[in-house]
Formats: structure tokens, C-alpha cells, sequence
């Protein structure tokens, strides 16, 4: 993407749309609400209550639907869609691991898979079944076919997740390199390092070999391979991971248990993602709402699903994350 492309209407019309983001508040009441059901009603006078669900625990609908939506509109708003298509990777490959396991398994997992891919879910089943990677252009074949194999003859299908998590981090790895744009560059990057530096105190605190990390860490971070096994062998991670540009991030929360620290990564995304707020012509801005909107979801998966398994409502706030307004 030329540094000289600007987009004054497509920003104009996001900072329009920003004034209807969730506020922090808001999940707060969320949060507070005695009851799922109150926390869903709360939601009725935002964006979120154009779509009507007969049941609480049908709430899923409800954010992939606002979602979907949120993607198409933003799409309109920008010529180049590659530059939203980055985004949706996730959703397409999410529903490609969906689709082999429903195959493994021979049980439907039509509730599991979602919309805003940049596959129709429809064509992506279809095209699936005829092994027709050729019409599914973000999807590796070759990854697909591996995860397949590797499960055929392990019968784990931890291999289907890695495998495909792999393949997305490269897939947006790659189109964010070809983009040329910092701003998803470095969102790209620091993605993959937070996930791996998840994965590592994840497997560090389950007692696991250094080799289970190595088979999920995912590409297209900063943080090298040699760091990270560095870091496995001592006792405490801390000494060497505070040498990167995630040193404070590390040393504040990695030894205060995973679901802190995963909040903590989140909260550290959109704080990058934030810096968007300050400008006005070129495409960052329209990239940050996609990211803020997705941030918002979370925020709402979460407390429902929280209320509907009757979390303290001060453990809910903790867990809730940063938003973008």
C-alpha cells in the first residue's frame, strides 16, 4: 500500500462509528447485572440488540451476527480489501479446523463454525469436501492435508489446532509483509509474540516438554526460538524474557497466574491499537475500529458466559478487557 494513500471518508465515517462502541462502564453494568439475562438485556439499546435472540444462551449469535456486520460495513468504506481481509484469516481457518474435526468425528459442528471469514462458510464446506484449495485461496491445502495425517496417526487432535494456528500466523505473517503498512505490521508481530509467550508459560506451568512448545509456536514474531528455549530451562522464565520488548509486560504479570497474563496481552494490544486514535487520513483508524470491535465482542463473550456459570461479578470485571473508547 502507497504511504501517500489516504482515506479521509473512510476515517470520517469510523470516527462516526466509534461514538457506538461499548464503553468500559457499560461492561461494568454488564458485569454487575444480576442475572445473564439482565446483561443481555442490557445490551438491547446498543448495536448489539438488532439482533433478537429468543434464549440467552443463543447470545453467540447475537456477536457473530454485529460482527459480520461490522466487517461488511468497514469493507465498503475501503477499496483495498486485503487490508481487512488480514483480519478475517482467523475466521476462515477457525472454521477449517471445525470442518475436519466434524469429519474425524462425524458429528455436525454446523453450531461452531462462524461467519465474516473471508470464505462464505457454504462454499467453504463444499470446497472442503471436494479438497478444491484452489478456491480457497487463504487456506493452506498442504497444512489441511498435514493436520489430517498427523491426527490419522496420532489420534490427537491437539495436531489439528497447531497445525492450522501455524498456517494462520504465516498466511497473515505473509500479506502483512506484502501490505507494507507499519501500523498492521507491527500489530501482526506483536500478535504472534504474545501468543507464543502465552503458549510458553502455559506449557512451562503444565510441567510439559520444551518440545510441546515448539510444535505450537506460531511464525511471525520478533522473539526468537533460541530466547524462548533459553527461557524454558531456568527456573523462572523472568531473567531472560525480561530482555525483549516484552520485558515489562513479563515481569508485571507472568507470575501472577495465566488469566491475569492473558488479560494483560490483550490489554497490551489495545494500547497499541489506541495510537490509531491520532490519525485523521490514512487507513490505521478503520483497522483499530475492526480491532476494537473484536476486543468488544471478547469483552461481551465474556461476561456472558461468566453469568451464565454464576461468576462473582468482581471476578467478571477483572477479566474483562481494555476497550478501545
Amino acid at each position: 500500500m502507497s504511504k501517500n494513500k489516504i482515506y479521509p471518508f473512510a476515517v470520517a465515517s469510523v470516527r462516526s462509528m466509534e461514538n457506538k462502541l461499548l464503553s468500559q462502564q457499560k461492561l461494568m453494568q454488564m458485569a454487575e447485572a444480576k442475572s445473564a439475562e439482565e446483561a443481555l438485556r442490557l445490551l438491547s439499546d446498543t448495536a448489539y440488540g438488532k439482533t433478537q435472540v429468543q434464549d440467552v444462551h443463543q447470545f453467540e449469535e447475537m456477536i457473530e451476527t454485529h460482527l459480520e456486520e461490522t466487517y461488511t460495513s468497514v469493507a465498503k468504506l475501503i477499496p483495498d480489501e486485503a487490508l481487512i481481509d488480514i483480519f478475517l484469516y482467523k475466521n476462515d481457518y477457525h472454521n477449517i479446523k471445525v470442518l475436519i474435526k466434524e469429519e474425524i468425528s462425524k458429528v455436525s459442528g454446523k453450531k461452531l463454525l462462524v461467519r465474516g471469514g473471508t470464505i462464505p462458510v457454504e462454499n467453504m464446506k463444499k470446497n472442503f469436501r471436494e479438497r478444491n484449495y484452489a478456491e480457497m485461496p487463504t487456506i493452506d491445502g498442504d497444512a489441511v492435508e498435514e493436520a489430517i495425517s498427523l491426527y490419522a496417526k496420532t489420534k490427537n487432535g491437539q495436531y489439528i489446532d497447531t497445525v492450522l494456528d501455524k498456517a494462520c500466523f504465516a498466511a497473515m505473517d505473509e500479506r502483512a509483509s506484502e501490505m507494507k503498512n507499519p501500523f498492521v505490521r507491527k500489530y501482526v508481530t506483536m500478535l504472534a509474540d504474545l501468543t507464543n509467550l502465552k503458549t510458553i508459560l502455559r506449557v512451562k506451568q503444565m510441567g510439559r516438554p520444551f518440545e510441546a512448545f515448539e510444535d505450537a509456536c506460531v511464525p511471525g514474531g520478533e522473539i526468537l526460538m533460541d530466547v524462548f528455549q533459553r527461557a524454558y530451562r531456568e527456573e523462572s522464565m523472568l531473567p531472560v524474557l525480561k530482555e525483549t520488548s516484552y520485558g515489562a509486560l513479563c515481569e508485571q504479570y507472568m507470575d501472577k497466574g495465566f488469566t491475569v497474563f492473558e488479560k494483560a496481552c490483550d490489554d497490551l494490544l489495545m494500547e497499541y491499537i489506541k495510537e490509531a486514535k491520532y490519525k485523521t487520513l490514512t487507513p490505521e483508524p478503520v483497522v483499530a475500529y475492526i480491532l476494537a470491535k473484536e476486543t468488544e465482542a471478547k469483552c461481551v463473550r465474556i461476561i456472558l458466559t461468566c453469568k451464565l456459570h454464576n461468576i462473582d461479578a468482581e471476578i467478571i470485571k477483572e477479566r474483562v478487557r481494555e476497550v478501545y473508547v
